[in-house]
């Protein structure tokens, strides 16, 4: 009973077919999401595609999570960077008694562009194209498991994402984030769209290893804007920490990424819950 619960909880924080999850990533996760502004190829592969404007050489990243520690909930990512241009995959799942109650997919293609260039300053955008799937499964049925159940529905839909980037001497960084800005569903008589969310960031970075960001994040259809801030610190060559806090509804966040092999980074992340457990993120990146 205690799962059916959980999963309403969960099913009503999204609110729409198509879920919006800003914390995609392990450096996501561990910043509370506060990812508009920098300059790192994850964030740019999963979040502001403005961030794909200046990398360089191929890079895959991949990782896993069960959702607020529901092992029924999984959430999985990967994403592939070629330069400026960039590959995204991401499956979340919700299954029970070995039957996929639901399950959701993105796909992403991105490319970053600088539309001005000078010694000190820098503008850079870019965007995304998107395609939704999502599948309900079936009802319990007469047998109460899904085995006669009824089919539900399943859908398929399109969104652009939309990103933009100022960046000041490499050390102040403003940019703005439109995700589904553009977007057409079908194939449903379920009446919803896809979630639009502005973001607004700032990010300093004094010097190289250290860099701190502020976002104010916008849900349509919502009042309130969510504050994140997030800090990131390279203690040394292979080690880096993160830590992040968040307002509407309050929540913090940690990790940090381990480079034990010049192209090779795994990376921990949690995310806490004001309500549910916490997140645990794992991931591992290769560069090439």
């Amino acid at each position: 009973m205690r799962y059916y619960i959980l999963t309403i909880l969960i099913s009503i924080s999204f609110t729409q077919v198509f879920s919006t999850y800003d914390y995609v990533g392990s450096r996501a996760t561990a910043m509370s999401g506060a990812t508009t502004t920098g300059a790192d190829i994850e964030s740019a592969i999963f979040h502001n595609p403005a961030q794909l404007s200046d990398l360089k050489g191929k890079k895959i990243i991949s990782g896993f999570s069960h959702l607020y520690d529901l092992e029924f909930l999984t959430y999985t990512h990967f994403g592939l960077s070629y330069d400026s241009y960039a590959i995204n995959f991401e499956k979340m799942s919700t299954e029970f008694n070995n039957t996929d109650l639901s399950s959701e997919l993105a796909i992403g293609i991105s490319k970053g562009m600088n539309i001005y260039k000078d010694r000190q300053s820098l503008i850079q955008t870019g965007i995304r194209f998107n395609i939704f799937s999502y599948d309900f499964g079936q009802t319990a049925g007469t047998a109460g498991d899904g085995s006669n159940g009824i089919d539900i529905g399943s859908g398929i839909a399109s969104g652009v994402d939309i990103g933009f980037q100022g960046v000041l001497n490499n050390k102040y960084y403003v940019g703005y984030y439109l995700q589904n800005v553009f977007r057409y569903i079908e194939d449903t008589n379920l009446g919803s769209s896809l979630p639009q969310t502005f973001s607004i960031g700032l990010s300093y970075r004094p010097y190289e290893d250290l860099l701190t960001s502020l976002d104010i994040n916008q849900l349509s259809g919502h009042i309130n804007q969510e504050i994140r801030l997030g800090i990131e610190y390279k203690i040394m060559d292979s080690f880096t920490i993160r830590t992040g806090l968040q307002s509407n509804p309050n929540r913090f966040s940690g990790g940090f990424q381990y480079s034990f092999i010049d192209n090779i980074d795994i990376s921990y992340s949690f995310l806490t819950h004001h309500v549910l457990s916490t997140t645990h993120q794992f991931s591992i990146s290769v560069k090439f």
